[in-house]
């Protein structure tokens, strides 16, 4: 199991938190990173305003990656599984990563738009392509 250290000023606060969720300390800090998440696809819909980062997703060669497609600069940010935490310029780009990681025997090319599925919706990235 990992361990994270923070301050001690962190820890009354963190420990404060989880007293009044009633949950252990990690128990808080899993509930918060888990609406974190969750606040990124629950941005309050407005006429003409589109969500600017989507949670996005693939299972591939048994591997759970998911990822944040920014529609600001069509990037896409791996955030779990090979390459975490690395910035791709075009959801291409990031598929072909995992592509390469997982199935190296392979040719990795693919279409980024329909290799990732949008989290909230289970459709194709491409269905907010152009959004």
């Amino acid at each position: 199991m990992a361990q994270l250290e923070v301050s001690d000023s962190v820890a009354a606060k963190l420990a404060l938190l989880a007293k009044a969720w009633q949950v252990s300390p990690g128990g808080a800090v899993q509930r918060l990173l888990e609406e974190f998440e969750s606040d990124l696809n629950d941005e309050p819909i407005v006429p003409g305003l589109v969500q600017k980062r989507v949670l996005v997703h693939v299972d591939y060669q048994g591997t759970h990656v998911e990822g944040i497609y920014d529609r600001g600069d069509r990037s896409l940010t791996i955030t779990s599984g090979p390459d975490r935490g690395r910035r791709f310029a075009s959801p291409s780009a990031a598929a072909i990563a995992v592509v390469s990681a997982l199935n190296p025997a392979i040719h990795p090319n693919r279409n980024g738009w329909s290799f990732w599925t949008v989290t909230a919706t289970g459709n194709r990235l491409q269905s907010v392509r152009y959004l």
